[in-house]
């Protein structure tokens, strides 16, 4: 029996997760995790908190203590892409972290200090996610997302972010947590369902527009793990 991570940022999610997995088993530990068993796999579903730091730290920590064979990431993402729209799902083939600035060293807008600049997702996993999406009849792309320490507001910034980096859309914890699990050996994918598109307004409720991300990611989840 394989052992699989499963890392979500926000409690909606997290919860969304749980219910559909039927994770109710909570382990001791500095994060919240749950374990459970979904057809031939040992889950364990971290909730991490928001931010690159509780990104990074959590996929250490599951590794360090679980040492699972492939790992996936779920959570939501503002559209930088036009053609990306509400509850779209976002299948990551790599992200940038795109609020790192060290271009006074000679370095490229969103490279990090190893020379790093997209760090590319685990193809072959993203590829099963992909093609579940698809059976599941859900709207899905290929992409890639930017991550930083906070989500955009003003479309001249998202604009300048789309050029810069050819970035579909935008989040809080992906490059670092790729980088993290790349730094690990663990394979990794990211899976966003966008928020809203790039060129429309806000989902008029963010909490009822999460819950109904959460149970599409859900789903999508259940269908890679069956």
């Amino acid at each position: 029996m394989s052992t699989v991570a499963l890392f979500a940022a926000e409690g909606a999610e997290a919860r969304a997760l749980r219910r559909a997995l039927g994770l109710d088993e909570a382990l001791e530990g500095p994060k919240p995790v749950f374990r459970g068993q979904v057809g031939p796999h040992e889950v364990l579903l971290v909730e991490t908190g928001v931010g690159k730091v509780a990104a990074a730290s959590a996929v250490t920590y599951a590794q360090a203590r679980f040492n699972p064979r492939w790992s996936l990431w779920a959570g939501v993402a503002g559209g930088l892409n036009p053609s990306l729209h509400s509850l779209d799902v976002l299948v990551a083939h790599d992200a940038v972290q795109w609020d790192v600035d060290i271009t006074a060293f000679g370095r490229q807008p969103g490279e990090l200090a190893t020379g790093e600049r997209f760090v590319r997702a685990d193809i072959e996993l993203s590829t099963r996610i992909y093609r579940a999406a698809l059976e599941l009849g859900f709207p899905v792309h290929w992409g890639r997302v930017a991550s930083g320490d906070r989500f955009l507001a003003h479309p001249a910034d998202a604009a300048r972010l789309r050029q810069l980096f050819a970035a579909d859309a935008v989040e809080m914890e992906g490059a670092a947590a790729l980088w993290t699990a790349k730094d690990l050996a663990l394979p990794m994918a990211l899976v966003r369902t966008i928020s809203d598109g790039a060129d429309d307004d806000a989902h008029e409720s963010f909490e009822l527009f999460l819950e109904q991300a959460s149970e599409r990611l859900a789903q999508l989840v259940l269908k890679v793990l069956q």
